[in-house]
């Protein structure tokens, strides 16, 4: 057992991972973007997200196999 895994509460529904893109700490990522990395693309980056989209397309397809 790790020493993160042992000061973890038993009942956590959930814990932070690091964002793909801007390495801040989310509870919720989306093919490893968080929430503000993926406004950030749609306003700003559009090709980056058209990108992103396709990764989502991607890893939806696959979990339907």
């Amino acid at each position: 057992m790790t020493a993160d895994v042992a000061e973890r509460p038993e009942d956590a529904l959930a814990e932070p991972v690091p964002c793909s893109r801007c390495s801040n700490t989310a509870l919720l990522t989306i093919v490893g973007r968080c929430a503000d990395c993926i406004s950030d693309m749609g306003r700003n980056h559009p090709e980056e997200r058209e990108a992103w989209r396709r990764e989502v397309t991607a890893a939806i397809e696959s979990r339907a196999e």
